[in-house]
């Protein structure tokens, strides 16, 4: 899945003719979060369409093209060097947290309710920050949004590959191997997305 997301965010480098038509047609981008919406709560609600082959990977094909068009919308607004960079140090985070969450004997899963939470409070922070850009210019907002976002998906990381494994005071069904595949997905996705936004373009 990261693989095709990666594939689909180097091509408005290497054919600067598509980057010109995905930033002048920016209504994909929404088409794209659109369908990642209404497939992601269609996996969240009916636990047979997560469990049931094939549509479970029919679902998690249209997930990965939706995010890998978006994340693609995203990257061509930047330059190569900040892609690489913010590349780099999510690999280096995600292995590294990926690591520690199958070795440590730290339960991650029993913070669930307490990131839930703490969640809520930085979409608050989040709509705070827009209306701040808006109306005020205080430019740093956005900057302390996307790294604390960061570090909040670097803990999700850990939570989830600890839900995936199961040992913890809570783990997914094994039946939900595709849900749980795409929640940690999901999570390097966003964290390397909020580690993008902090390159200023």
């Amino acid at each position: 899945m990261l693989a095709v997301v990666a594939v689909m965010s180097a091509m408005p480098f290497i054919f600067p003719s598509m980057k010109d038509f995905i930033q002048d047609n920016i209504a994909y981008y929404f088409i794209g979060y659109g369908v990642f919406i209404v497939v992601y709560f269609v996996l969240i609600c009916i636990p047979s369409a997560r469990r049931s082959f094939p549509y479970n990977l029919i679902a998690a094909g249209i997930l990965n093209l939706s995010i890998g068009y978006m994340v693609m919308v995203i990257v061509s607004f930047h330059d190569v060097e900040s892609v690489l960079i913010a590349l780099i140090i999510t690999t280096c985070a995600s292995a590294a947290i990926i690591v520690f969450a199958f070795q440590t004997k730290y339960d991650f899963t029993s913070w669930i309710g307490v990131m839930c939470m703490l969640s809520w409070t930085l979409f608050i922070f989040g709509f705070v920050g827009l209306f701040s850009n808006l109306f005020f210019a205080v430019p740093w907002i956005y900057s302390v949004y996307s790294a604390v976002g960061a570090l909040f998906f670097m803990v999700y990381l850990a939570i989830d590959v600890q839900l995936l494994m199961g040992g913890k005071r809570y783990q997914l069904d094994p039946e939900d191997y595709i849900f749980a595949a795409i929640q940690i997905f999901l999570d390097i996705v966003i964290i390397f997305l909020k580690i993008l936004s902090l390159f200023k373009n």
